[in-house]
């Protein structure tokens, strides 16, 4: 998606501070954190809604 924030580090348009990437995922550290090493985890994959994500991609979040 064109728009999205999350597709957007994903392409690398934006940098982000890696911290893991596989196939399916990528974790990265949030830029306004809540705490010390406040990370995202993200499908690679653009989903709407939690639901629409396939059960492998679900378990490779977590």
């Amino acid at each position: 998606m064109e728009d999205c924030i999350f597709c957007k580090i994903i392409r690398g348009e934006i940098p982000s501070a890696k911290v893991l990437e596989t196939e399916t995922v990528l974790a990265f550290l949030d830029i306004n954190p809540v705490s010390k090493g406040h990370t995202l985890v993200i499908p690679k994959a653009h989903y709407d809604t939690f639901p629409e994500m396939p059960a492998d991609v679900i378990a490779a979040l977590g």
